[in-house]
C-alpha cells in the first residue's frame, strides 16, 4: 500500500528575509513523517509474522499463586542486579494466563514462573514465551541461563 511522502525539505533563504530585511541568511529544513515511517515498518514486520515490541523487559516473573510478592521482589533485584530488563506485576492475586498473555503482546521473550512447590524444591520454570517451552531451573542457576539464552537470542 502507498504510504504518501515521508519526508520533505528544501532551501528557506527569503524565510528570514521577511522578518528582517536587513539580513540575508542562507537556511535549510527538513521534516521526517516519523507516523508514517513506523506504519512501513510495522507493515513490514506483520507481513514476516513479526509483532513490534511494546517493551524492552527482557523476562517477566509471573505466578499464579498469593502471597510470593516477596519472592517475585528477590528475583527480580538478581535480575536487575545482574543488568537483565525485567518486571512482574503487581497484583495481589494475579492470574497467570494474564501474566503470560502480557509477554506475549508485549514481545517479552522469556516469563519466570515460581510456585510454592517450585520454591520448595529451589527452582523455577523458565518459559520461552514465544515457543512455550518451558524447563525447570536451580534458583541460584536462574540468571545464568537467562543471560545466556539472551545472548544466543539476541531480539532484533
Amino acid at each position: 500500500s502507498e504510504v504518501g511522502s515521508v519526508a520533505g525539505g528544501g532551501r528557506y533563504d527569503n524565510l528570514v528575509g521577511m522578518f528582517d530585511p536587513k539580513k540575508k541568511t542562507p537556511c535549510v529544513g527538513v521534516s521526517l513523517g516519523i507516523e508514517r515511517i513506523f506504519s512501513v515498518l510495522e507493515n513490514r514486520l506483520a507481513n514476516k509474522g513479526e509483532k513490534t515490541r511494546t517493551t524492552e523487559v527482557e523476562a517477566f516473573v509471573a505466578t499464579a499463586q498469593k502471597n510470593l510478592h516477596e519472592e517475585r521482589m528477590k528475583i527480580l533485584v538478581d535480575l536487575w542486579d545482574a543488568g537483565i530488563k525485567a518486571e512482574h506485576t503487581y497484583k495481589k492475586s494475579p492470574k497467570i494466563l494474564g501474566q503470560l498473555q502480557y509477554c506475549e503482546e508485549s514481545g517479552i521473550p522469556l516469563a519466570i514462573i515460581i510456585g510454592e512447590s517450585e520454591l520448595k524444591k529451589g527452582e523455577v520454570t523458565l518459559r520461552e514465551v514465544s515457543t512455550r517451552a518451558e524447563r525447570s531451573v536451580p534458583r541460584e542457576k536462574l540468571v545464568d541461563e537467562i543471560k545466556t539464552w539472551l545472548s544466543n537470542n539476541q531480539q532484533k
